[in-house]
């Protein structure tokens, strides 16, 4: 299967918005949807969902036109058959992820979640963080049972012990490690770039000027972001009740670089890294080719 980093070819949109789908764990796309100026030179339709894993499928049915995921999601939907276009990609966010347990728990190093139940988010770039933790420890994804829990269920599913270890990202992993009842298993700083992806499908001929103002407005939030901390934090936390989640997301976003990057040959290789170790680790059906 072939996915492509060309633009699409330039055709009119027939004035029609760009439906760029939202989903909780793209944080710039999520932001934009209540940042002023935000694409404010393009006509838009943020169209909300509730995982990100939807998008392939939102693409496929017509209902969005493009959308941020984890590096995984463009991949596994390559696996089936969709032409992907990758647009763009955030910076590498190499901490931006951790496996944890309770400070109790008798899983002292990898090698122990063998027959244990992880949970994460499937088909995220939590597999593909799973994967490679495993593989360093000679272990792979078939030597333990993966649970799907969407991030912000996590915590709760590991200290209610319906997990045994828990695969999770910024806030969550800040928060899980101040509580006080959990702790570090293994960090991911060494193991994946964990870049998000802003990708569409060749099916929906997005034209040139479309996609250059559409990457110029995720520049702009990438500048205005980290100068604006405490209103980031204030649209992320909205749903959050915790205070130290609340705190989480302000040293969240703080530490995470904002920038945006156009696709080029080191991008590329690193989806094809992750693509080829997805399919060693059996979670994808066909093999992926992101270089033709």
């Amino acid at each position: 299967m072939n996915a492509s980093s060309l633009c699409a070819p330039a055709v009119i949109r027939g004035g029609k918005p760009l439906r760029i789908g939202v989903h909780p764990t793209n944080l710039h796309l999520l932001l934009a949807t209540r940042w002023e100026g935000a694409f404010h030179d393009l006509d838009i339709e943020f169209v909300r969902y509730a995982n990100g894993r939807e998008s392939a499928a939102l693409l496929a049915a017509g209902e969005i036109d493009l959308c941020g995921t984890s590096s995984t999601v463009p991949i596994f939907a390559a696996s089936t058959g969709l032409d992907v276009t990758f647009l763009a990609a955030s910076a590498q966010r190499r901490r931006d992820g951790a496996l944890v347990v309770l400070s109790d728990s008798p899983i002292q190093s990898m090698q122990d979640l063998a027959g244990k139940t992880v949970g994460l988010a499937r088909g995220s770039f939590q597999t593909y963080l799973l994967a490679r933790a495993l593989e360093k420890s000679g272990l792979n994804l078939n030597d333990v049972t993966m649970c799907d829990v969407l991030p912000a269920e996590g915590l709760a599913a590991l200290q209610q012990a319906r997990i045994d270890a828990l695969v999770t990202l910024a806030p969550y992993q800040d928060y899980a490690l101040t509580t006080g009842n959990m702790r570090l298993l293994h960090g991911s700083d060494a193991l994946i770039p964990n870049r998000s992806v802003f990708w569409t499908t060749r099916a929906k001929k997005i034209g040139t000027y479309t996609l250059a103002r559409f990457f110029e407005g995720l520049e702009r939030l990438s500048r205005e972001i980290p100068q604006n901390v405490a209103q980031a934090a204030y649209i992320l936390a909205a749903d959050d009740t915790s205070q130290g989640l609340r705190r989480a997301w302000q040293r969240a976003i703080v530490a995470r670089d904002w920038s945006i990057h156009h696709i080029n040959t080191t991008i590329l290789h690193e989806l094809q890294e992750e693509a080829d170790v997805l399919f060693a680790h059996h979670v994808l059906d066909q093999q992926v080719n992101l270089l033709a």
